[in-house]
């Protein structure tokens, strides 16, 4: 095919597990934007293992998402399998549909990783992250609450999520085998490369969510930049997402990415291109594109507001 490469597997380590790099992203298991439960628990369950079944075994949530629904119903369908690695966060507050908070406070965050392991039903919690730092604890504190439960066989690897380059270095410093970042990252938001990059310089896997760009821009904008990674993905047989998880892989060679759907089809689309490495041409096409349609306009995965 032109301009893009197979692989044979689109497989790669995190936290000791060999797993594809395209991971299933569990805020899609609750009603709406990661807040309440589904109308219909029973469809979402059958949803994660049609998943499974079709060969994800990467699993990735966090406790804020319900909250607490997504790890819940995780846990329902999954239990302890061990052939499936999941990874979990702590440190964010969830008090309402539209408000997200953090909260590092060392208790907190030990109790919140005591309630994971209920909802999720599980004897470890492979990956478990720090959802954010909080800027109003000790650093060592939030990741100490961490290494803690990793101590005594809760945890099995500890990684962060959205850390800021420096705050990464500050990171490693405190817990030098960190297991991964993850951080948001795609075609149009571009703001994590250095920490990205360093993470790659560290040999330390990079997680990327919000891959598939989706809500973040104007209708019209995505429009527009969707017809362009729609022609461009049409000469090398490529849906406008999975031209968008294959230019991570191929920009961020040491990359995972975390993305959700409740369609089953999508879903099975998205592995495909955990395989596909694209050409250096092609990567600049869409790039180009990208300035091109948008020029300079900011990508925000909270607007616009009726997409929610």
């Amino acid at each position: 095919m032109t301009a893009r490469t197979l692989t044979a597997a689109g497989e790669t380590r995190l936290a000791g597990a060999s797993v594809t790099r395209v991971g299933f992203g569990a805020a899609r298991l609750t009603a709406g934007d990661g807040w309440g439960a589904p109308q219909d628990p029973a469809s979402a369950r059958n949803l994660l293992l049609a998943a499974v079944d079709a060969g994800y075994d990467y699993i990735d949530t966090a406790d804020a998402l319900g909250p607490g629904i997504s790890e819940q119903l995780i846990g329902e369908a999954l239990g302890n399998r061990d052939d499936v690695l999941v990874a979990t966060k702590v440190g964010m507050l969830r008090p309402a549909p539209d408000a997200w908070g953090v909260l590092g406070r060392p208790d907190y965050l030990r109790q919140q990783i005591r309630l994971s392991l209920q909802r999720l039903q599980r004897d470890r919690i492979d990956l478990l992250y720090l959802h954010r730092i909080d800027p109003d604890y000790p650093l060592a504190d939030q990741l100490g609450a961490l290494q803690e439960a990793r101590d005594r066989g809760d945890v099995g690897a500890i990684g962060v999520s959205e850390p800021t380059a420096a705050q990464l270095e500050q990171v490693i410093a405190v817990e030098p085998g960190l297991a991964a970042v993850q951080s948001l990252y795609n075609p149009v938001a571009r703001r994590n490369t250095a920490v990205a990059s360093r993470a790659r310089e560290l040999g330390i896997p990079f997680v990327a969510y919000w891959p598939l760009v989706g809500r973040g821009l104007r209708a019209e904008d995505k429009e527009r930049l969707f017809a362009e990674f729609r022609s461009i993905g049409e000469r090398i047989d490529l849906t406008p997402h999975q031209l968008s998880l294959a230019w991570i892989f191929t920009t961020q060679p040491h990359s995972l990415a975390v993305a959700g759907s409740r369609s089953i089809g999508h879903l099975v689309q998205n592995l495909v291109a955990a395989g596909v490495e694209l050409d250096g041409c092609l990567v600049a096409e869409i790039s180009q594109a990208v300035e091109r349609v948008l020029g300079g306009v900011p990508f925000d995965p909270r607007f616009p507001e009726e997409e929610r």
